[in-house]
């Protein structure tokens, strides 16, 4: 017989990170279902599985958490946006797969607590500082996305308007994405991200033929 292995304890390090990203994740959850005027810290511990006391001793309050587990949950999302669009190695391939990847974000759950989150910002000052941070931090990561994946396009104003009006698009779309007008707003999406195709090809033509 074989001697069984003794199971691997986990590290107060690995045990506290576990728990933090339980508290992320339940807020995420509680965000959507709830909203930001009625969610709470107990329900969120409650989700998390872990007393209210001990949610304390990672997060100084109902903002700082909310505002990090969404900031959590984009970059995760985002990390996934990489690996996805690095698997093409044309870069009108990536393109497609970056509005792609996007429209996804702004049709999950990310982008409804986004929204709930900038929602509530608009009134709550103590809120407002804060998710302007997170804001910036978003667009920089995206920046950091897209000018890894599409130097090209990027290479000059024409090429990063166009990265602009891509993601203007989808998030206007995605707020008209309302129950019961899911399919419609989708087709208005696919006609836009045909559009936004040709004018990428019309445009690296254009720069190709200078």
């Amino acid at each position: 017989m074989y001697a069984t292995q003794p199971a691997t304890r986990r590290t107060h390090a690995e045990r506290r990170e576990a728990t933090r990203l339980a508290l992320l994740d339940a807020a995420v959850a509680c965000l959507i279902e709830d909203g930001y005027t009625a969610l709470t810290t107990r329900k969120v511990a409650e989700r998390a599985g872990v007393s209210q006391g001990a949610q304390q001793h990672y997060f100084r309050g109902r903002a700082e958490l909310i505002v990090e587990a969404v900031g959590h949950l984009a970059t995760r999302l985002a990390t996934q946006a990489r690996d996805e669009v690095r698997d093409h190695t044309n870069e009108g391939d990536r393109f497609a797969a970056l509005l792609d990847h996007v429209w996804a974000i702004h049709t999950g759950p990310a982008f409804q607590a986004a929204t709930e989150l900038w929602s509530a910002a608009r009134t709550d000052a103590d809120l407002r500082g804060p998710v302007e941070d997170l804001g910036r931090a978003l667009d920089r990561q995206l920046g950091q996305i897209a000018s890894e994946m599409l130097p090209t396009l990027l290479g000059d104003d024409t090429g990063r308007t166009l990265l602009d009006l891509s993601l203007a698009s989808a998030r206007g779309l995605a707020m008209r994405r309302l129950p019961g007008l899911e399919t419609t707003v989708d087709r208005r999406w696919q006609a836009t991200r045909a559009f936004l195709l040709t004018d990428y090809q019309i445009h690296i033509d254009d720069r190709t033929t200078r």
